[in-house]
């Protein structure tokens, strides 16, 4: 959940919680120049009263509240400043008037995801990605078909990737795996309680784990060892499509395929080079042939 989201649901917040509620929505940016002892002479209230709503809101205290609200507010500001994710077309617009905005769509969500890509989380995932002999991935949806592709191009570099359709079949790999077995857990909320069941098995026996989910903390983010951030737009329900998600996990699953290749590339290419001429029977009448030279090699 968002801070701003925290800030307006007011869950359980008291009348002094409330004004700093408002205080900190009303501040925003310029939130950069306060301390706690300003905020509470201008409120009219203790230090500790502030201090005391930094950590009901699940934050060690006052900077680091700000510090997550001030990216937050940074993130929010920037892109989709033309075109709203949820009704990124209108009901008059004609076919290719659909296929622009289409277009435009795609490369502000992946300009979104990637602007909360963070080199140092991203290279420690493809360093469990890489290590690991064995990855699982616990998904539903569209995703499975997401994850599907992601795992034909990691078995063609010899890493092996299994896809959980089920979150018991989840639960139980979870259990039983080896202590260097990776999963990967893809929730948009990262709510879903019967994926944040395996997120806990996971955590509890200590396995290297990555989720892909919403920005803001969440519960399957704070069980998991590192997270992605998928772009972080869309509603639910109010929306014409789910194409940020989507889009988010085919990039940040192609991202870390990258990556993991390029730990070992010469090997990698070579192997697949190999395998994949032996597969399609290159040189024999079996194999696929196609009379466009993009194609070929």
């Amino acid at each position: 959940m968002l801070v701003r989201e925290k800030l307006l649901k007011r869950e359980h917040f008291s009348d002094i919680d409330g004004r700093i509620a408002d205080y900190l929505m009303e501040r925003q940016e310029s939130l950069k120049e306060d301390s706690v002892r300003q905020i509470a002479k201008h409120l009219y209230v203790a230090p500790s009263s502030v201090i005391r709503f930094c950590q009901k809101l699940g934050y060690m205290g006052f900077n680091e509240l700000r510090e997550e609200y001030l990216k937050e507010l940074r993130y929010l500001s920037s892109h989709f400043q033309s075109l709203d994710p949820n009704f990124p077309f209108d009901k008059e617009d004609r076919d290719i008037a659909v296929a622009n905005k289409i277009e435009t769509l795609y490369e502000e969500i992946l300009r979104d995801c990637q602007s909360l890509v963070e080199p140092e989380v991203l290279g420690r995932v493809i360093d469990m990605l890489d290590q690991a002999p064995c990855v699982y991935i616990c998904a539903s949806g569209a995703q499975l078909g997401v994850s599907q592709v992601f795992r034909d191009k990691m078995m063609k570099i010899g890493k092996m990737v299994h896809i959980c359709e089920q979150t018991d079949e989840a639960y139980y790999q979870a259990s039983y795996s080896k202590t260097d077995s990776m999963f990967i857990l893809i929730s948009y909320t990262g709510e879903t309680k019967r994926v944040l069941k395996v997120g806990q098995k996971i955590k509890e026996r200590q396995l290297p784990s990555v989720a892909i989910t919403s920005y803001g903390s969440n519960s399957l983010s704070s069980v998991c060892t590192c997270s992605l951030y998928a772009s972080t737009r869309e509603k639910l329900i109010g929306n014409l499509g789910t194409f940020g998600i989507n889009v988010s996990v085919m990039y940040l699953l192609d991202v870390i395929y990258a990556g993991c290749f390029n730990r070992n590339y010469d090997k990698h290419f070579a192997d697949k080079l190999k395998y994949s001429r032996e597969c399609e029977n290159v040189g024999t009448d079996d194999a696929r042939y196609s009379n466009n030279p993009i194609l070929e090699g």
